[in-house]
């Protein structure tokens, strides 16, 4: 009876330490700020439980918002990554209704005799100036009524494309900040190829000649200018490009996107020259 006795006072004892220790309050992390190796292999991409955090199609937007709240803050730039790819793709499969301005400043032109003459066409190619500004109000479910060359894309991107990431907490939302690595591009009427961490960022790119597009290509830009200058060949660049995308920490929601970067084009033809200048993405006001 004494041994009896003893086990269920030993039971009490620990039930009652499991019972103080759950009324303790969770740490609360405010800041994560992790630097990553320019040569971080591939291995070392975000993996999330979340199967949306890669494939937008596997959430239902419908679901509560309660589903989606953020339990805690990321803390490597894996973690951040995959965080800021599923609340992107979480967007796509919601559909959402948003506004989009799209900019390029502190242009220069470098041109021959046929840039000059073709100048403002090659700045409508490039998207270059006040004039070439394109701004467009999506509402919520206007994916399904019009072919979606103006949405935003799914978001693949790993700890390879960028070298920096920092995510910090404010009044209820996650600011995440990502250095992404400089990107290069080549187009001519045999050779076209796209080496651009950037357009991984959930932007909206493409591969033809479109307006709408927040990052042009070389090739996108052959598509327009190869039909005006015959033989050119279009090699562009950028650099100093810089993610930040805040996210509600309540819901998952994301409430604004902000892509820059510097951009360089070199048109190589007779008469050709090269024009630069700073491009501006600015994804605001969504509706889920």
């Amino acid at each position: 009876m004494k041994k009896i006795l003893a086990l269920i006072l030993a039971f009490a004892m620990l039930f009652s330490f499991a019972a103080c220790g759950g009324n303790e309050e969770p740490e609360t992390t405010t800041a994560a700020s992790v630097e990553e190796s320019t040569d971080a292999p591939e291995d070392d991409a975000p993996v999330a439980d979340d199967p949306s955090a890669t494939d937008p199609s596997a959430v239902d937007p419908s679901a509560p918002e309660s589903e989606f709240g953020i339990k805690e803050a990321p803390a490597t730039a894996a973690d951040i990554l995959a965080l800021y790819n599923a609340t992107i793709n979480r967007a796509v499969a919601a559909k959402v209704g948003f506004n989009k301005v799209r900019y390029t400043d502190n242009e220069t032109l470098n041109a021959g005799f046929l840039l000059k003459t073709f100048g403002d066409l090659v700045y409508s190619f490039m998207g270059i100036g006040a004039e070439n500004k394109y701004t467009m109000d999506v509402t919520k479910g206007q994916w399904e009524e019009d072919v979606p060359h103006h949405y935003l894309r799914k978001s693949t991107l790993s700890t390879a494309d960028i070298t920096k990431a920092t995510c910090t907490e404010n009044n209820g939302k996650y600011t995440i900040k990502f250095n992404v690595k400089p990107g290069n591009s080549k187009a001519s009427k045999n050779e076209s190829y796209n080496n651009s961490p950037i357009d991984k960022c959930g932007i909206c790119v493409g591969d033809l000649d479109k307006s709408y597009f927040d990052h042009k290509t070389a090739p996108v830009i052959y598509a327009a200018v190869g039909q005006v200058v015959s033989g050119a060949v279009i090699e562009e660049s950028y650099d100093n490009a810089t993610i930040v995308a805040v996210i509600d920490v309540a819901t998952g929601h994301l409430v604004s996107l902000t892509v820059e970067y510097d951009i360089n084009v070199v048109i190589d033809t007779a008469g050709g020259g090269n024009a630069t200048g700073s491009a501006h993405v600015f994804y605001k006001n969504f509706k889920y």
